[in-house]
Protein backbone atom coordinates (compact mmCIF):
# COMPACT_ATOMS: atom_id res chain seq x y z
CA UNK A 1 0.00 0.00 0.00
CA UNK A 2 0.95 3.66 -0.23
CA UNK A 3 3.97 4.47 1.94
CA UNK A 4 7.12 6.49 1.81
CA UNK A 5 8.41 9.42 3.81
CA UNK A 6 5.00 11.08 3.93
CA UNK A 7 3.47 8.05 5.63
CA UNK A 8 0.59 5.85 4.50
CA UNK A 9 -2.59 7.20 2.96
CA UNK A 10 -5.33 6.77 5.57
CA UNK A 11 -8.99 7.65 5.17
CA UNK A 12 -10.20 8.48 8.67
CA UNK A 13 -13.96 8.15 9.22
CA UNK A 14 -15.97 9.70 12.04
CA UNK A 15 -19.36 7.91 12.09
CA UNK A 16 -22.39 9.71 13.47
CA UNK A 17 -26.14 9.50 13.74
CA UNK A 18 -26.73 12.63 11.67
CA UNK A 19 -23.35 13.27 10.05
CA UNK A 20 -20.47 11.05 9.01
CA UNK A 21 -17.21 12.64 7.92
CA UNK A 22 -14.16 11.31 6.15
CA UNK A 23 -10.73 12.86 5.63
CA UNK A 24 -8.02 11.31 3.52
CA UNK A 25 -4.71 12.02 5.22
CA UNK A 26 -1.29 11.37 3.69
CA UNK A 27 1.26 11.96 6.41
CA UNK A 28 0.57 15.52 7.58
CA UNK A 29 -1.30 16.51 4.43
CA UNK A 30 -5.12 16.54 4.22
CA UNK A 31 -5.85 15.30 0.70
CA UNK A 32 -9.66 15.25 0.61
CA UNK A 33 -12.62 15.47 2.96
CA UNK A 34 -16.41 15.23 3.12
CA UNK A 35 -19.37 15.30 5.50
CA UNK A 36 -22.52 13.34 4.62
CA UNK A 37 -25.85 12.74 6.32
CA UNK A 38 -28.85 10.44 5.88
CA UNK A 39 -31.45 10.96 3.15
CA UNK A 40 -35.20 10.42 2.99
CA UNK A 41 -36.94 7.88 0.75
CA UNK A 42 -36.73 10.33 -2.19
CA UNK A 43 -32.99 10.78 -1.73
CA UNK A 44 -33.18 14.28 -0.24
CA UNK A 45 -30.75 15.10 2.61
CA UNK A 46 -32.61 14.69 5.91
CA UNK A 47 -30.59 14.52 9.16
CA UNK A 48 -33.64 13.11 10.98
CA UNK A 49 -34.07 10.18 8.57
CA UNK A 50 -32.32 7.75 10.92
CA UNK A 51 -33.88 9.01 14.17
CA UNK A 52 -35.99 5.84 14.21
CA UNK A 53 -33.40 3.13 14.85
CA UNK A 54 -35.89 0.49 13.65
CA UNK A 55 -36.10 2.01 10.15
CA UNK A 56 -33.61 -0.30 8.45
CA UNK A 57 -34.36 1.08 4.99
CA UNK A 58 -33.31 4.57 6.12
CA UNK A 59 -30.14 3.19 7.66
CA UNK A 60 -29.35 1.22 4.50
CA UNK A 61 -29.59 4.39 2.43
CA UNK A 62 -27.23 6.15 4.83
CA UNK A 63 -24.75 3.26 4.84
CA UNK A 64 -24.78 3.09 1.05
CA UNK A 65 -24.03 6.83 0.79
CA UNK A 66 -21.05 6.49 3.10
CA UNK A 67 -19.68 3.46 1.27
CA UNK A 68 -20.14 5.15 -2.11
CA UNK A 69 -18.19 8.19 -0.89
CA UNK A 70 -15.44 5.99 0.55
CA UNK A 71 -15.09 4.24 -2.80
CA UNK A 72 -15.12 7.54 -4.72
CA UNK A 73 -12.41 9.01 -2.46
CA UNK A 74 -10.17 5.98 -2.84
CA UNK A 75 -10.72 5.96 -6.61
CA UNK A 76 -9.84 9.67 -6.92
CA UNK A 77 -6.65 9.14 -4.95
CA UNK A 78 -5.67 6.16 -7.08
CA UNK A 79 -6.41 8.02 -10.32
CA UNK A 80 -4.15 10.85 -9.11
CA UNK A 81 -1.32 8.33 -8.77
CA UNK A 82 -1.58 7.95 -5.01
CA UNK A 83 -2.18 4.22 -4.86
CA UNK A 84 -4.14 2.23 -2.26
CA UNK A 85 -5.61 3.66 0.92
CA UNK A 86 -6.07 2.27 4.43
CA UNK A 87 -9.42 2.86 6.14
CA UNK A 88 -9.62 3.82 9.83
CA UNK A 89 -12.79 4.42 11.83
CA UNK A 90 -13.59 5.38 15.40
CA UNK A 91 -15.30 2.59 17.33
CA UNK A 92 -18.68 3.46 18.83
CA UNK A 93 -19.59 1.63 22.03
CA UNK A 94 -22.86 1.58 23.99
CA UNK A 95 -22.98 4.25 26.70
CA UNK A 96 -22.06 3.20 30.23
CA UNK A 97 -23.97 4.94 33.00
CA UNK A 98 -25.48 7.53 30.65
CA UNK A 99 -28.94 7.72 29.16
CA UNK A 100 -28.91 8.79 25.52
CA UNK A 101 -31.18 8.11 22.59
CA UNK A 102 -30.75 4.61 21.16
CA UNK A 103 -30.02 5.97 17.67
CA UNK A 104 -27.20 8.17 19.01
CA UNK A 105 -24.96 5.14 19.50
CA UNK A 106 -26.66 2.38 17.50
CA UNK A 107 -26.58 4.14 14.11
CA UNK A 108 -22.84 4.98 14.33
CA UNK A 109 -22.07 1.47 15.57
CA UNK A 110 -23.97 -0.05 12.64
CA UNK A 111 -21.96 2.19 10.29
CA UNK A 112 -18.74 0.81 11.78
CA UNK A 113 -20.03 -2.75 11.31
CA UNK A 114 -20.89 -2.00 7.69
CA UNK A 115 -17.42 -0.55 7.05
CA UNK A 116 -15.83 -3.60 8.66
CA UNK A 117 -17.88 -5.90 6.39
CA UNK A 118 -16.80 -3.77 3.42
CA UNK A 119 -13.12 -3.84 4.41
CA UNK A 120 -12.06 -6.47 7.00
CA UNK A 121 -8.73 -4.63 7.20
CA UNK A 122 -10.45 -1.54 8.65
CA UNK A 123 -8.29 -0.03 11.41
CA UNK A 124 -10.45 0.39 14.52
CA UNK A 125 -9.61 3.47 16.60
CA UNK A 126 -10.72 4.01 20.19
CA UNK A 127 -12.75 7.14 20.96
CA UNK A 128 -10.50 9.87 22.37
CA UNK A 129 -12.14 13.29 21.96
CA UNK A 130 -11.18 13.32 18.30
CA UNK A 131 -11.72 16.70 16.69
CA UNK A 132 -10.76 18.47 19.91
CA UNK A 133 -7.00 18.12 19.81
CA UNK A 134 -6.73 21.91 20.14
CA UNK A 135 -8.04 21.69 23.72
CA UNK A 136 -5.84 21.53 26.78
CA UNK A 137 -6.60 18.73 29.24
CA UNK A 138 -6.31 18.47 32.99
CA UNK A 139 -4.58 15.64 34.87
CA UNK A 140 -7.71 13.50 34.55
CA UNK A 141 -7.84 13.98 30.79
CA UNK A 142 -10.83 16.31 30.85
CA UNK A 143 -10.99 19.11 28.28
CA UNK A 144 -10.48 22.42 30.06
CA UNK A 145 -9.73 25.17 27.50
CA UNK A 146 -9.56 25.61 23.75
CA UNK A 147 -6.54 26.94 21.91
CA UNK A 148 -6.66 28.32 18.34
CA UNK A 149 -7.36 25.63 15.75
CA UNK A 150 -4.13 26.63 14.03
CA UNK A 151 -2.18 25.29 17.04
CA UNK A 152 -3.01 21.73 15.97
CA UNK A 153 -4.87 21.53 12.66
CA UNK A 154 -3.67 22.32 9.11
CA UNK A 155 -5.13 25.37 7.32
CA UNK A 156 -7.76 23.19 5.58
CA UNK A 157 -9.55 22.95 8.93
CA UNK A 158 -9.32 26.60 9.96
CA UNK A 159 -12.44 28.80 10.00
CA UNK A 160 -12.99 31.29 7.22
CA UNK A 161 -14.84 34.12 8.96
CA UNK A 162 -13.60 37.67 8.27
CA UNK A 163 -10.45 38.36 10.24
CA UNK A 164 -9.59 34.70 10.76
CA UNK A 165 -6.65 34.85 8.39
CA UNK A 166 -5.61 32.29 5.75
CA UNK A 167 -7.01 28.81 5.57
CA UNK A 168 -10.42 27.32 5.08
CA UNK A 169 -11.99 24.28 3.48
CA UNK A 170 -10.44 23.53 0.07
CA UNK A 171 -12.83 24.11 -2.84
CA UNK A 172 -12.00 20.74 -4.40
CA UNK A 173 -13.09 18.66 -1.42
CA UNK A 174 -16.25 16.57 -1.33
CA UNK A 175 -19.57 17.83 0.02
CA UNK A 176 -20.13 19.28 3.48
CA UNK A 177 -23.82 18.72 4.20
CA UNK A 178 -23.78 19.90 7.81
CA UNK A 179 -26.52 22.53 8.04
CA UNK A 180 -24.30 25.29 9.38
CA UNK A 181 -21.15 24.09 7.65
CA UNK A 182 -19.71 22.67 10.87
CA UNK A 183 -16.21 21.22 10.53
CA UNK A 184 -15.96 19.36 13.83
CA UNK A 185 -16.65 15.96 12.25
CA UNK A 186 -13.98 16.53 9.61
CA UNK A 187 -11.47 17.55 12.28
CA UNK A 188 -12.37 14.34 14.12
CA UNK A 189 -11.86 12.32 10.92
CA UNK A 190 -8.42 13.96 10.52
CA UNK A 191 -7.46 12.93 14.05
CA UNK A 192 -8.83 9.41 13.49
CA UNK A 193 -6.72 9.07 10.33
CA UNK A 194 -3.65 10.12 12.31
CA UNK A 195 -4.44 7.60 15.05
CA UNK A 196 -4.93 4.93 12.39
CA UNK A 197 -1.54 5.74 10.86
CA UNK A 198 0.12 5.35 14.26
CA UNK A 199 -1.58 1.97 14.78
CA UNK A 200 -0.35 0.84 11.36
CA UNK A 201 3.18 2.01 12.18
CA UNK A 202 3.18 0.01 15.44
CA UNK A 203 1.96 -3.08 13.60
CA UNK A 204 4.68 -2.67 10.99
CA UNK A 205 7.32 -2.23 13.67
CA UNK A 206 6.24 -5.42 15.43
CA UNK A 207 6.20 -7.38 12.20
CA UNK A 208 9.42 -5.86 10.87
CA UNK A 209 7.68 -4.76 7.68
CA UNK A 210 7.17 -1.24 6.35
CA UNK A 211 3.76 0.39 5.94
Amino acid sequence: MTGGAAGPAVLGIDPGRRWTAGVLRVGDRPWDGWTLGPVDAEGRPDPSATDNADDLAAFARYQRRVLDMVEATVDRHREAGGGPVYLACEVTVPPAGRRIALADWLIPRQLVAGLLAYDPGLVLVRADQHGRAHYDRDAAGRLVRARPLSDHYPPAFWPTRPGDGPGGRPAGWGPCEARRGERDHERAAWDIAGAGARILARRAERSGAGV
